[in-house]
């Protein structure tokens, strides 16, 4: 059984190396140095690799992918619907019925026997100084993998739900640095609480660094876990780097991760990308504003606006890009939430109707990156998640969308919510229609083109009939669901 599945996994690896012209792992040395993601050249508001802009589209079930075991299945599905960019958090709280995440340090087992540990089988004590070996092997195979497949990696550093809400082996109570679980420091020698912690934001992990707690002694481990990370990726140039998974902290905690990782690549000699990622679901917040606006961060991730639907999603994507027009950096959205069955209440996370929605406004609203959001919160990449990626990746092959930006003024008749509009005005247009329905698009005079539908949830081009008067054409969608028009100029 064994050699079946491994004989299938190298078979669809070479399908994909064929598919998409991916290096074997013989050529990986050379080929992951040329992958060199940045942002492009001709429109940074998107990225560029391997010097052709991209957009980079995900879907996963996974937060922490580097820990499953079904990594490179997961990651071929991905790719084989035109998927090309994830997401891998460095978290280690989850214990299922056939895989345990594991954490980045040993355990020491002589101290492991201590009296106090006896109340929870799951609270060993570890060695913050020793590496747990497997750990980083299961690091280095997600990011050889996805080198090797030409995909994306986003790295979350620093995962706040690791602290809180024991359940699994995550919680303070269950943590390495939690003093009662570790042979390198005292409560009182580091200043950090024990048993369990509830309070969010506030926790004293997150105040070590100079400019808020200056917890020497606890930050010289955190620097050396960001170290040990950073010797891994520092061979790759297909990642990019956000500090935080939704913080609540004060932005000195990412700002300063964010200028020390700067740091070491500088001393290597490395261009990197950096971003953070604020809870704030209005992203109006001064807390993204400061993150957006610094020169430290080089992309702006602005996930936690996937909280809102329609018209108030699409205007503060605008915000964002208006923002940030004197200096364009990429954005990104990472996390796309939305789910039928996601946990209660239901209209806090949004349908399945609003991830597919939020996934499309965000491409048609100039985003550069875009990923589902792994279940229950998300619709990860289950089978509607790959009919969408696909359109995607088909969307963008068809239209230019690096010369093109958000118009919706071009848009008339437009109920809202209902449609749209990401337009190179002259050149080409794409029309998005979230549930069928009709809009016109002010094209200007002497309209000569062609009109091609794109039925988003069967991943099919069909031929459109034109309507045009007056400078506007009309356009009907072909049937109900989503629907995207591109029209190009002859």
């Amino acid at each position: 059984m064994k050699s079946i599945r491994l004989s299938l996994i190298l078979l669809l690896i070479s399908t994909v190396f064929i598919q998409f012209g991916c290096s074997t792992a013989e050529e990986t040395n050379d080929s992951e140095k040329q992958i060199n993601l940045q942002p492009y050249s001709g429109n940074p508001y998107y990225w560029q690799m391997k010097g052709e802009p991209i957009l980079l589209i995900g879907a996963s079930d996974y937060h922490n992918i580097f820990q499953r075991p079904d990594l490179v299945r997961h990651l071929l599905l991905l790719r084989s619907v035109g998927g090309n960019y994830v997401r891998n958090t460095m978290a280690s709280r989850e214990i299922l019925p056939d895989h345990r995440d594991l954490w980045p340090y040993e355990v020491d087992w002589d101290a492991s026997t201590l009296p106090h540990q006896t109340r929870d089988p799951l609270n060993v004590v570890y060695d913050l100084s020793r590496w747990n070996e497997s750990y980083w092997e299961r690091f280095e195979r997600m990011l050889q993998t996805t080198a090797d497949l030409s995909m994306v990696v986003e790295i979350e550093i620093w995962e706040r739900h690791d602290k809180y809400r024991t359940r699994d082996q995550a919680g303070w109570e269950r943590h390495p640095y939690n003093p009662d679980n570790n042979i390198n420091y005292s409560a009182q020698e580091s200043g950090l609480p024990t048993g369990e912690w509830t309070q969010d934001p506030g926790h004293p992990f997150f105040a070590t660094v100079p400019a808020l707690g200056n917890n020497e002694l606890v930050l010289g481990y955190q620097r050396a876990f960001v170290d040990k990370i950073l010797s891994h990726t520092f061979e790759y140039s297909h990642v990019l780097y956000n500090m935080n998974n939704e913080t609540k902290e004060s932005n000195e905690w990412g700002e300063y991760w964010a200028e020390y990782i700067l740091r070491r690549a500088e001393e290597e000699g490395i261009e990197i990308y950096i971003t953070d990622m604020q809870d704030a679901h209005d992203i109006t917040d001064d807390s993204v504003i400061r993150m957006a606006e610094s020169d430290i961060y080089t992309f702006v991730d602005i996930s936690q606006n996937n909280f809102q639907s329609g018209d108030t999603h699409w205007e503060r994507i605008q915000f964002i890009r208006d923002l940030l027009k004197d200096n364009p950096k990429p954005i990104t959205s990472v996390k796309i939430y939305g789910a039928d069955g996601a946990p209660a209440p239901v209209d806090f996370w949004g349908t399945t109707q609003d991830a597919k929605e939020r996934f499309w406004r965000n491409i048609i609203g100039g985003v550069s990156a875009v990923r589902f959001h792994r279940p229950r919160w998300g619709i990860g990449l289950n089978e509607d998640a790959q009919a969408h990626v696909k359109s995607a990746a088909m969307f963008a092959n068809r239209m230019d969308i690096f010369n093109a930006e958000p118009r919706l003024d071009l848009l008339e008749n437009r109920e809202p919510g209902s449609a749209w509009l990401l337009a190179n005005p002259g050149v080409q247009y794409g029309v998005y229609f979230p549930a069928g329905g009709s809009a016109n698009l002010v094209v200007g005079e002497n309209f000569e083109g062609v009109v091609e539908w794109l039925d988003i949830g069967n991943s099919l081009w069909q031929p459109g009939e034109t309507e045009y008067t007056t400078n506007r054409l009309r356009l009907q969608a072909p049937g109900s669901g989503h629907w995207i028009a591109v029209i190009s100029w002859k």
